[in-house]
């Protein structure tokens, strides 16, 4: 299957109703109707659902939005307790799921989403390309420890030249990008004007790739963790020119076919259709619990087909100490101590197999392997972070994760017996 170039679409007749611009979409009070209508804002190229759709099982338990759980201020102190329905109410939740042994226990959707809308996963796009990366690496198309420029000449000059394909995953590389969200100067907003995320501007480049390669190096490979962008559209551009095929093709061949993907995904591209691997992929609630089950089954479907490497789990939850100092030693804003960065995924907690895909605006893929629960909360936060709506929200699948696993104990057959 080829997947053919996007035209270039202009604002829908919808969205400039609405005053929706290319400098504002992202902005209060446009977040949430463009987080669910990207395809009218900006260009986008299709994903294909896939021919053989992963069934999921639901055994709903509404009790569930009555749990009891923390909520933080900003600086990740408990400042009082409310339901989960209070949570999802109070942080702009688009939609909600959560699952357990494989089944749906929870499942809810804002009046303005359906089943079958398709929502912006943000920075969530970094993993399913860190398990693309980590495919293609399994396959032998380019390893952990080769060089970005011998995949892609193109980048010997700029900063990443010197890096290699571990560096990207682990956004440890030497390129100078900063990453602070509402200055209009920052690198991660001026790259938005190079992906027609923005409009056009006279001083950045008119691309991508062209902008990735502007971008010099201010500290050695290798180092300190500092999460940028930038990485993960390069390690992309690896992806795609070793493989000459683009990335909508490769999210549909290694991760929506395999995993049994029930509705069509897209993601957004620029002007040359060079798609946005940082944060431009749009899917269904629904879809993106099936990625995240397939995390927790370490890269295999609930239904039993291959997506992802086997090992791919195991060695983002592991990680290494150099990792852990190098994430330790960041500027970044994590609020996760003791956690890391590997493969385009967080671990928040040491010794634990608990781990997120996070994106701005209160994206989130929550992954326990112990608990046996998967969850995805898409949201439109007003503001690309916010510190409290974050913990409360880590808190929230914490909670329900400890009240599910406290309730398959007591109907297990051994523990009601102990207890008799």
């Amino acid at each position: 299957m080829n997947l053919s170039l996007p035209a270039v679409h202009p604002l829908s007749p919808q969205a400039r109703e609405r005053g929706v611009t290319l400098d504002n979409w992202a902005e209060p009070p446009n977040v949430r109707w463009s987080f669910l209508h990207l395809e009218e804002i900006l260009a986008t190229q299709s994903i294909p659902a896939s021919s053989d759709p992963e069934p999921l099982a639901a055994q709903l338990d509404p009790a569930l939005l009555s749990v009891t759980t923390p909520r933080y201020d900003a600086t990740g102190r408990i400042v009082r307790h409310t339901s989960v329905a209070e949570v999802l109410a109070d942080t702009d939740t688009d939609g909600f799921a959560l699952l357990h042994h494989g089944r749906i226990r929870l499942e809810t959707y804002a009046d303005s989403m359906t089943p079958d809308t398709r929502h912006l996963l943000m920075s969530v796009t970094k993993t399913v390309v860190g398990v693309i990366a980590a495919t293609l690496v399994e396959e032998g198309w380019f390893g952990f420890d080769t060089l970005v420029e011998e995949v892609v000449p193109g980048l010997r000059d700029s900063g990443f030249g010197g890096a290699t394909v571990r560096d990207l995953l682990d956004m440890r590389s030497g390129v100078r990008f900063s990453e602070t969200y509402h200055d209009p100067d920052a690198d991660v907003y001026l790259m938005e004007h190079a992906t027609q995320w923005r409009s056009p501007r006279e001083d950045v480049p008119s691309t991508l790739h062209d902008f990735l390669r502007s971008l010099p190096r201010d500290r050695p490979h290798g180092g300190t963790f500092h999460y940028r962008s930038s990485e993960t559209d390069a390690l992309a551009w690896v992806c795609e020119a070793a493989t000459g095929t683009g990335l909508a093709q490769l999210i549909h061949d290694h991760v929506w076919q395999p995993m049994g993907g029930e509705h069509a995904a897209y993601i957004t591209v620029d002007r040359e259709g060079t798609a946005v691997a940082d944060g431009g992929l749009c899917a269904t609630l629904r879809d993106v619990v099936r990625f995240g089950e397939m995390l927790r089954h370490s890269g295999i479907s609930p239904s039993g087909r291959k997506v992802g490497p086997s090992w791919f789990t195991i060695d983002t939850l592991l990680g290494t100490e150099d990792l852990r100092a190098a994430f330790a030693a960041t500027s970044s804003p994590t609020g996760m101590p003791g956690g890391h960065y590997r493969n385009q995924v967080w671990v928040p907690f040491p010794d634990r197999t608990t781990f997120l895909a996070l994106g701005i605006h209160g994206q989130m893929i929550y992954v326990n392997q112990r608990a046996a629960v998967t969850g995805v909360k898409l949201s439109s936060w007003p503001t690309a972070q916010d510190g409290a709506r974050f913990y409360d929200t880590l808190a929230l699948f914490e909670t329900l994760a400890g009240a599910l696993a406290r309730s398959a104990f007591a109907n297990h057959p051994a523990a009601i017996k102990e207890h008799r």
